[in-house]
C-alpha cells in the first residue's frame, strides 16, 4: 500500500493532481473493504422398592408398554375369586353378536349362588344385564348363563375361556369355571402377572371398559328393574377407572385395578389380601407408583443432540439430531440419566438430508437402555462465495465516502484556485 502511494506521488502538474484524486478516490475501499467469506448453502422395569403390604401376591404394571413397576411373587399360582369374571366376560363379549338379545335363564342358572339376587329358572334378561350383572355386582350365575348361551355348556366355554388365556399369554393360569368360586374347583388358578395380562387386553374393549368404570346402574329382568353397585369402592377415586374385585376363604381379598393419572396407565393386581387391607395395599403401590414414576422425554428429536464442524478447505458448523424422540418411565427420586453423543469422524461434503452421522447412547443407572441415530436435517451439496458486509459497516463505509468527496471537492477547488492566481 505505501509502495503504491509513492509511485502516485511521483507525477507532477494537473496528471500528478488527477492521479492523487483516483488514489484517494479508491483508498477507502481498499482500506475498508472486507474479506471474502465462503458460505455453504443447504438446498433447504422394575423397582427394587421395600413396600409393606398384606397381599401375598402383587403386581404394578405399565397398561402401555406392558412392564412390571413392582411386583410380590408375581408368578405365584393363586386362587383368583371373582377376577375369573374379566375372562369370563371379555370371551362371551366378543362371541355376542347382538347385546339387546333377551334370553331365558337356564336351570343351571338358577338360585344365587353367593351373589346379590336370585334367578329363576325361565327369567328373562338381555346379554347385556348379564355382562353389567357379572362385571358390576359380581353375580355369579350371570356367568354361568352366558356361557351356556355363548356355548351351549358351561364345559365348552371353559374351552374358549382357557384357549383364550394361553392365546393373550397369561401362560400360567387354569380356569375351571366361570366366576372364580374354588370350593370344589382345587386348581383354579392364575397368577397376579397373569390376571395383569387378562386385565390390560380386556380393557381394549370399549363395552368392558364402560361396564367395569359404572359405579350404579339398573339392569331389567322380567321387565322389572334392579339397582346394582359396584363392589369396586375404589372407584369413588378419579383416577381409579374399574376392573374387578373377588373373595373366596381359599383366595383372601382380592382386586385389580385400572388408573390413569398423568399420562400414567397402570393395573395393579392385589390377591389374597385382609379384608381391611385390600383397598390399602392398592391405594399404598398406586400412591407410590404415582409419587415415584413419571415419563421423562429423554431424548427430543426436534432439537439439537450435537454440532460438528465438517469440510477441508471449507468449515461448516453442521447441526445432528436424534432420528426420534425417546420416553421412558423414570424413577423421579431415584434413577440417574446420562446421554453420550458418538458423532462420525469422516464427515465430509455432500451431506444428505437424513444421513445417520452418528449415534446417541442412553444410559440410566449406568445401564444402556437405548441407541439412537443422530442425523442431519438438511441437505448440503455446493459451496458459493459471498461477501458481506453488515449494517454497521455500510454505514461507516457511507460515512467515509462523503468525507472523501468533500475532501477531493476542496482540494480540486484549491488547485483550481491556486492555478488562476499563479497565472495572474
Amino acid at each position: 500500500m505505501i509502495d503504491r502511494v509513492s509511485s502516485v506521488l511521483k507525477g507532477s502538474g494537473l496528471k500528478a493532481y488527477c492521479k492523487i484524486l483516483i488514489f484517494l478516490i479508491l483508498f477507502p475501499t481498499f482500506l475498508f473493504s472486507g474479506p471474502d467469506y465462503i458460505y455453504c448453502y443447504a438446498d433447504e422395569a422394575h423397582y427394587d422398592t421395600e413396600i409393606n403390604i398384606d397381599a401375598e401376591s402383587a403386581l404394578i404394571l405399565d397398561y402401555d408398554t406392558g412392564d412390571i413397576l413392582w411386583e410380590k411373587n408375581s408368578d405365584e399360582p393363586m386362587y383368583p375369586a371373582s377376577t375369573t369374571k374379566m375372562l369370563t366376560s371379555i370371551v362371551a363379549m366378543e362371541n355376542i353378536d347382538d347385546f339387546n338379545e333377551i334370553i331365558e335363564i337356564p336351570k343351571n342358572a338358577s338360585g344365587r349362588n353367593h351373589s346379590a339376587f336370585r334367578f329363576r329358572t325361565g327369567d328373562m334378561i338381555s346379554l347385556m344385564d348379564l355382562l353389567k350383572a357379572a362385571l358390576i355386582c359380581s353375580h355369579n350365575n350371570a356367568t354361568i348363563a352366558l356361557a351356556e348361551h355363548v356355548s351351549g355348556s358351561v364345559e365348552n366355554f371353559l374351552k374358549l375361556m382357557n384357549e383364550k388365556a394361553k392365546e393373550i399369554n397369561a401362560k400360567d393360569s387354569f380356569f375351571q369355571n366361570t366366576n372364580g368360586l374354588d370350593d370344589d374347583f382345587p386348581d383354579h388358578k392364575s397368577t397376579a402377572e397373569d390376571l395383569a395380562v387378562i386385565a390390560s387386553y380386556c380393557m381394549k374393549n370399549d363395552l368392558f371398559r364402560e361396564i367395569v368404570d359404572t359405579k350404579e346402574d339398573i339392569i331389567v329382568k322380567n321387565e322389572k328393574e334392579i339397582e346394582i353397585t359396584n363392589t369396586n369402592s375404589l372407584l369413588d377415586y378419579d383416577y381409579i377407572r374399574g376392573i374387578k374385585t373377588g373373595y373366596t376363604n381359599y383366595a383372601g381379598h382380592c382386586i385389580v385395578v385400572y388408573s390413569e393419572k398423568e399420562d400414567l396407565e397402570l393395573i395393579t393386581v392385589i390377591l389374597n389380601s385382609t379384608e381391611s387391607g385390600r383397598d390399602k395395599d392398592a391405594l399404598k403401590l398406586l400412591n407410590w407408583a404415582y409419587g415415584n414414576l413419571k415419563y421423562i422425554k429423554i431424548v427430543d428429536s426436534s432439537k439439537t443432540a450435537a454440532t460438528t464442524t465438517i469440510g477441508d478447505k471449507t468449515e461448516l458448523n453442521l447441526d445432528l439430531y436424534p432420528e426420534a424422540d425417546y420416553v421412558e418411565l423414570i424413577n423421579v427420586s431415584d434413577d440417574e440419566i446420562e446421554t453420550k453423543q458418538n458423532i462420525d469422524s469422516n464427515i465430509n461434503l455432500p451431506v444428505g438430508e437424513k444421513d445417520i452421522l452418528g449415534t446417541i447412547e442412553i444410559f440410566i443407572n449406568g445401564s444402556k437402555t437405548k441407541e439412537l441415530n443422530m442425523i442431519s436435517r438438511e441437505s448440503i451439496k455446493d459451496c458459493y462465495v459471498y461477501q458481506e458486509l453488515s449494517n454497521k459497516g455500510e454505514l461507516r463505509t457511507r460515512l467515509l465516502v462523503i468525507i472523501a468527496l468533500v475532501f477531493y471537492f476542496s482540494l480540486i477547488l484549491f488547485i483550481i484556485v491556486r492555478n488562476l492566481l499563479i497565472k495572474k
